[in-house]
């Protein structure tokens, strides 16, 4: 990991701001937490370089889902 790691084990306590993850088709999602941003992306690299430039490169914001997201966190921002 570089100089701006994310976190893939734990989420923190606070200062999440995008959850990375995948679904049941195997597309990558970014979920904002405030539900206002996110997309589908092919790969992983992607999606984990779409959260960390709108997070800012700001260390913790971005939280790697270790199981699969459902269609309802895609949906509802959450996950």
């Amino acid at each position: 990991m570089g100089k701006f790691a994310m976190n893939d084990r734990e989420p923190p306590a606070t200062g999440i701001r995008f959850t990375v993850g995948r679904d049941r088709s195997g597309r990558w999602i970014v979920n904002d937490a405030q539900g206002k941003v996110g997309g589908l992306f092919t790969d992983r690299a992607s999606a984990v370089h779409f959260a960390m430039f709108e997070s800012d490169h700001i260390p913790g914001a971005v939280w790697c889902q270790p199981r699969r997201l459902s269609a309802a966190s895609r949906v509802a921002g959450r996950a």
